[in-house]
């Protein structure tokens, strides 16, 4: 059961989900570990962009214009595009701060057009111009600077990578 002000994945008990601005490399937050001898919760060491993908990340479609005003919305973490029919359909990576992880599954037909939010950079490549994801690939995304609300251009370092099949 998800908090009303969650978008999905995981929560603590009675605390409101934390998003990716609220976190840094050293965040720590209470977590249920469950185990015995220990007392609940228990503060544990969280990564950030690290937790499950919500379901709302699982089976995306790319925008079809290829352009990033209207490019589907990412989220931090795992994301798996099941549907892109033209070269350039769009997609739109999160805000970008340290340490935050954006894992791009693309099991479209075409290539994917990858462009950072606000005014973020993906590898240094202009906001607006976008990097491109081959179809049966995957992208890994990796905050290097930002504050992950868009109040200032953050940065995405990005390792592409074949399938294993």
């Amino acid at each position: 059961m998800a908090l009303p002000d969650s978008p999905g994945g995981y929560f603590t008990n009675g605390m409101a989900t934390p998003t990716g601005a609220q976190l840094s490399a050293n965040s720590r937050i209470p977590i249920d570990t469950g185990l015995p001898g220990g007392e609940s919760p228990q503060s544990g060491g969280v990564i950030p962009g690290t937790l499950p993908a919500p379901a709302a990340q699982i089976g995306l479609t790319a925008a079809a214009d290829g352009a990033k005003a209207d490019a589907t919305q990412l989220g931090y973490g795992v994301n798996t595009v099941i549907t892109v029919a033209g070269a350039a359909d769009s997609v739109l990576a999160p805000y970008a701060y340290p340490g935050a992880v954006c894992v791009i599954d693309n099991d479209g037909a075409s290539a994917l057009q990858v462009f950072g939010k606000g005014t973020d950079t993906i590898d240094g490549v202009a906001t607006g111009t976008g990097n491109a994801l081959t179809n049966a690939t995957r992208g890994i995304l990796y905050g290097v600077s930002g504050s992950g609300d868009g109040s200032d251009a953050g940065a995405w370092f990005s390792l592409k990578g074949a399938k294993i099949t």
